[in-house]
């Protein structure tokens, strides 16, 4: 079971399930749902992190509103018919936060030392953009990079929380496009300056389409992670061959910072990091989660 966000070709913001091979809109099943059970103060769901913020996204949820109404009509009229442009699962986090050098691969092919504890740094919100939309190369920055990755999105609020109780917190995960300006993060470091700027850039940040709710991942911390760029494989790993694990990671993150519903963790990239150029099609690709795609210009 596979959540997302998408617009219809009215313009209207609205909550998808992939489910048996078929698309259906969540938001219009949920409202049918509120109708059965007699539940008329149930909130609107109108887009995933509305779901996620009021720690309604679960996979037992999904089914459940799936399977009521299974019982009474076919879902076949659930199904979402005409035009529609997925949005990215969410719009507006609060904290974008970022794993670097999470990949004994990668941290070689920069030359970079491993980090003896989670090395963190932040990426602007507003890079954000859905699958299909246009990855733009700012002019004069130099080289750009794509960086596939596992995304976390937190769904309740986690502040010095436990390792072992961290997965309780997570709402579940997505794939994430770390587009960096190499060239800029390269003369920052030496600077002694954060990453920030060189990760911030507008459409810096694919993110979608999917979010997958925890229970409904086998094995999140194995999970094959792949990169193409116009169909020639790039990056490639399971996620076992991370240096911290997702719950070294939120617990790591949370003795420093509150992590509130809908933040998104970027867990790092493999190796095999590359440049983007105009034309180039970069698709991310991670197994039960689906597959991100964006152009390039």
């Amino acid at each position: 079971m596979k959540a997302f966000s998408f617009k219809t070709d009215k313009g209207i913001l609205q909550i998808g399930v992939q489910f048996e091979n078929a698309f259906y809109n969540f938001s219009q099943a949920w409202e049918l749902y509120k109708e059965i059970k007699n539940n008329g103060r149930g909130p609107s769901l109108g887009f995933l992190q509305v779901m996620v913020e009021a720690d309604f996204f679960r996979l037992e949820t999904l089914q459940e509103v799936l399977d009521t109404l299974k019982q009474v009509r076919p879902l076949s009229e659930l199904e979402i018919k005409g035009t529609y442009t997925f949005e990215p699962p969410i719009g507006r986090p609060q904290k974008i936060l970022c794993i670097g050098r999470n990949y004994k691969g990668h941290a070689a092919e920069l030359e970079n030392e491993i980090p003896e504890e989670p090395l963190f740094f932040s990426k602007a919100p507003s890079a954000i953009i859905p699958h299909d939309e246009v990855i733009r190369r700012p002019k004069d920055v130099g080289r750009i990079d794509f960086e596939g990755e596992l995304a976390v999105v937190i769904g309740k609020q986690a502040h010095n929380i436990s390792q072992s109780k961290a997965i309780d917190f997570v709402a579940g995960f997505s794939i994430l496009n770390d587009v960096t300006a190499r060239e800029l993060q390269k003369s920052d470091i030496k600077a002694g300056k954060p990453w920030f700027r060189s990760k911030s850039f507008d459409t810096f940040c694919p993110f979608g389409p999917f979010l997958v709710p925890t229970d409904a991942v086998e094995d999140y911390n194995n999970l094959e992670l792949q990169v193409t760029v116009n169909g020639e494989q790039k990056q490639q790993v399971s996620t076992s061959e991370m240096v911290f694990k997702v719950e070294e990671i939120v617990a790591y993150i949370s003795k420093f910072c509150t992590l509130q519903p809908g933040d998104v963790i970027a867990t790092g990239t493999p190796a095999g990091v590359g440049e983007l150029h105009a034309g180039d099609i970069v698709e991310c690709k991670i197994s039960e989660i689906g597959s991100l795609k964006n152009g390039v210009e």
